[in-house]
């Protein structure tokens, strides 16, 4: 009898739990693509390119699309520098590069933070749209002025569809 009620107040504590992430999943946003790639031992190598590709079919659609980034909270630098490429599905290639902050002037942390583990969700290009179908492959290269940079654990790319066409 002393296991059957535990059995049951295990159950009643679990579902509470297991409803609440299922509705945490549900509001989140509907992304079109979403990859996030683990850096190795948390140093990103200018050699570490990291590769995300994703098939268009809809070229009227727009997109915002978003980086992620998973950093130690003792990052050394105030941004992380850039090289960003897309690859288009005729085989052109475009780059540029970009900073982003990851902590303010202040050096307090411009994502959120769990013990010394920080998140940025941050906008890479806003009403983004795509002029042919096929796959694209957008390239990230860090270009700090560290090899390797210590302290990112990973980086993502997400695109979502906004509902509105061009």
């Amino acid at each position: 009898m002393q296991k059957n009620n535990h059995q049951k107040r295990v159950g009643r504590a679990f579902l509470p739990g297991l409803m609440s992430a299922v509705l945490l999943t549900a509001c989140g946003p509907d992304y079109y693509f979403e990859e996030n790639k683990p850096i190795e031992s948390s140093r990103w190598a200018y050699s570490d390119t990291l590769d995300f590709r994703f098939t268009v079919t809809d070229t009227l659609e727009t997109y915002n699309i978003y980086l992620d980034f998973e950093y130690a909270d003792t990052f050394p630098n105030q941004n992380i520098y850039l090289k960003l490429y897309t690859r288009f599905p005729d085989g052109k290639r475009l780059g540029k590069q970009k900073s982003f902050d990851l902590f303010d002037a202040q050096g307090k942390s411009l994502g959120e933070c769990s013990g010394t583990t920080c998140r940025l969700h941050t906008v890479l290009q806003e009403r983004a749209f795509f002029n042919k179908p096929g796959e694209y492959v957008i390239t990230l290269e860090q270009y700090t002025r560290s090899n390797p940079l210590p302290g990112i654990k990973a980086v993502g790319l997400a695109l979502e569809a906004t509902g509105v066409k061009r």
